[in-house]
């Protein structure tokens, strides 16, 4: 019973990225540089700027895009902030996508997708179509549960993650993707548990 509530909760999470960031997002954004205002962000800056603080980038990089967005400067946000690790794993399902194309949501969720089993032609059909923006159908969102409960268990192999809500599920995947080392992510992973 507990697996399926993770799996409905995970899936749940993975149909709403991409939109409006959530309130952990927006924390997460606000509380990243305390030098950066982000009072007159937009929902849409928020969603830009939570790719950013995500991202692989350095903290340096991460803090001057934020700047950039935070006073209008042209920001070049049309790539999935993405490790190069993490491209590299992508670009072994979807070799000919255009990386400079699909979104951070689109990113993120191809990768759990790699990580949910499943023969290397599922994955690779399921990745190609995710990064291509086709909808996806139930055994896909179930894929992409299993993977991003595979990637959390890397970090807390017996944490109980049951009792997640919706938006700590997605800050604990946030800080998968967020370019930190696997000690501070663990850390940050256990923390939120905790």
């Amino acid at each position: 019973m507990k697996r399926m509530m993770i799996a409905t909760a995970l899936a749940t999470t993975i149909g709403t990225a991409g939109y409006a960031a959530t309130e952990a997002q927006i924390q997460q954004v606000q509380t990243f540089n305390a030098g950066i205002d982000t009072s007159s962000f937009t929902d849409g800056d928020y969603d830009i700027a939570y790719s950013i603080v995500t991202s692989g980038m350095s903290n340096g990089e991460k803090s001057a895009k934020l700047r950039a967005l935070a006073t209008d400067d042209n920001v070049d946000t049309g790539i999935a902030m993405i490790s190069e690790a993490e491209m590299a794993r992508l670009q072994q399902y979807a070799p000919d996508a255009d990386f400079g194309v699909i979104t951070q949501a689109q990113a993120e969720t191809a990768l759990a997708v790699t990580y949910g089993g499943g023969s290397p032609s599922e994955i690779t059909r399921r990745v190609q179509n995710i990064l291509d923006g086709a909808e996806m159908d139930a055994e896909t969102m179930a894929a992409i549960s299993a993977g991003q409960e595979s990637m959390l268990r890397t970090y807390v192999p017996n944490a109980d993650l049951s009792d997640l809500t919706k938006d700590e599920l997605l800050l604990a995947m946030s800080y998968i993707h967020s370019g930190m080392s696997r000690s501070e992510t663990s850390a940050q992973i256990k923390a939120l548990i905790n």
